[in-house]
């Protein structure tokens, strides 16, 4: 669990799942910096975390932005790499420009961040990439975001030999109960995330707070390097 001393930075820390993470290190004692795309609803999104959060501004398609939000920080213990984009498509209405941002952010992105912090980290510092289980399982329209999540631990078998003595996994969480992804999710998603639901043994999702404890499980372990950690409920086993 995060300490007190330790700094983490949350790529994409405004919303979402990584919003959870920011409030967990917080609660926990340790600092957290949180970037987003926009510099109002980061603050705001800062304020809501309380003591100890701070925000920075970085478009992780825009390469001197991720420089800029990285520059002034201090020593990195971790840094979770979280942002996502929900592009929905599809090959027979395939729109380029659209998966390739998604590509863009979530691949090239992911790497100029490291790139950019690798000055900063601390010597048992650490990195976290969100993958998703749609690489193995896709589900209508996620063409793009699958190809994007099986991108990502190519690019962490590469970092994890090249960054060392920083560590770096991955964490693949399956569909996440208690979302809005999940309870706001569009009727054909919706039947395709029940059917995920039906395959794995327990009948359950994971929580948010379970992918919160799993991904805390990778940057306290300093045995763990170079390894994705599948958070499903089972669902690959069906």
């Amino acid at each position: 669990m995060p300490r007190p001393g330790e700094h983490y930075v949350i790529v994409g820390g405004t919303r979402g799942l990584g919003h959870r993470l920011a409030q967990a290190v917080a609660a926990d004692g340790a600092s957290v910096t949180i970037t987003g795309r926009n510099t109002e609803s980061g603050k705001a999104a800062a304020e809501a975390v309380g003591v100890g959060c701070r925000a920075a501004t970085c478009d992780l398609t825009d390469w001197p932005s991720i420089e800029e939000a990285f520059r002034d920080l201090p020593t990195i213990d971790h840094l979770i790499l979280c942002a996502l984009d929900r592009d929905q498509n599809t090959v027979a209405e395939f729109r380029p420009d659209a998966a390739a941002q998604t590509s863009l952010m979530k691949n090239v992105g992911y790497a100029a961040a490291v790139h950019y912090a690798l000055p900063k980290f601390s010597p048992t510092g650490s990195v976290v990439m969100f993958s998703g289980i749609s690489m193995w399982r896709p589900f209508p329209g996620s063409m793009t975001i699958s190809m994007a999540n099986a991108g990502v631990i190519g690019l962490m078998n590469s970092l994890a030999t090249q960054i060392a003595p920083v560590r770096v996994n991955s964490i693949t969480p399956g569909v996440i109960g208690g979302t809005d992804a999940f309870d706001q999710a569009d009727p054909i998603r919706r039947a395709a995330f029940e059917a995920m639901l039906a395959r794995t043994p327990g009948r359950r999702l994971p929580t948010p707070d379970e992918v919160v404890a799993a991904t805390f499980a990778l940057t306290d372990n300093a045995g763990i390097n170079g390894s994705n950690l599948v958070i499903d409920g089972g669902m690959t086993l069906m």
